[in-house]
């Protein structure tokens, strides 16, 4: 079945080469997207990607396995199950292998974080493939980074909730609230209020609706918003 498999990934892929380069010749394509963009990727064995804003990966289908490398961003993926052809998803710091399941990694410059929704997932070093993996439940989150692996329980339906178009903060520190919220905006919000960095935000949020953000924390938090001349706008505060 991996000859006729082969077959039809090289058909599939000459179609939309024509409509406009979903799929590619023998099931290797780069797939990106833009800040404040999402997309929608159906790979060749039918399992479907979604690619989070800013975020950039590599798919590698082969006879032995199908081979995801996450360059930077996030995804969130819903494998078809194959239990003979492994799916596996790699960064520099990990390497996730899944049967049939769903889960979210996201890169980050110092980390990897693997959120499992449903399913089984094992997580390991990728230099280390003799090393027994992690084995990730539905509802825990897994950080990755220089070979340690931290499991720990998680909300999976509000850390995943940006698949849905939405941002969910629960007692988030405010300027790991702004970070994720400048992941969607081609102009930034700069947080100018060193005290309350860290006080907790709780909320949901559009992606991308950098006005309500910026409403609600002046409104709650007593902050200033100042609009810049280069579009971005500084939080200021709080007020006295």
């Amino acid at each position: 079945h991996r000859k006729a498999l082969g077959a039809a990934v090289a058909i599939g892929a000459a179609c939309a080469l024509a409509l406009g380069g979903v799929f590619f010749w023998q099931g290797r394509g780069v797939y990106a997207t833009n800040v404040g963009e999402t997309r929608v990727i159906t790979l060749a064995d039918g399992s479907t990607v979604r690619l989070d804003t800013g975020s950039r990966l590599r798919v590698r289908l082969s006879g032995d396995q199908r081979r995801i490398e996450l360059e930077t961003g996030q995804a969130l993926f819903e494998v078809a199950h194959d239990p003979a052809w492994p799916f596996i998803v790699f960064t520099d710091d990990a390497a996730i292998t899944a049967v049939g399941t769903v889960f979210e990694v996201r890169r980050t410059a110092a980390e990897t974080r693997v959120v499992l929704v449903e399913g089984l997932v094992d997580v390991r070093a990728p230099d280390a493939p003799t090393k027994a993996p992690r084995r990730m439940a539905p509802n825990q989150e897994a950080t990755v980074s220089r070979g340690a692996t931290r499991l720990e329980p998680v909300n999976a339906k509000a850390s995943t909730s940006w698949t849905e178009g939405k941002l969910t903060f629960q007692d988030t520190p405010l300027k790991e609230a702004v970070a994720e919220v400048n992941r969607y905006l081609a102009h930034p919000i700069v947080l100018d209020a060193p005290s309350a960095a860290n006080t907790p935000v709780n909320g949901v949020f559009r992606s991308g609706d950098r006005a309500a953000f910026v409403a609600a924390t002046t409104d709650l938090l007593g902050l200033e918003a100042s609009l810049e001349a280069d579009g971005r706008v500084h939080l200021i505060g709080p007020r006295r």
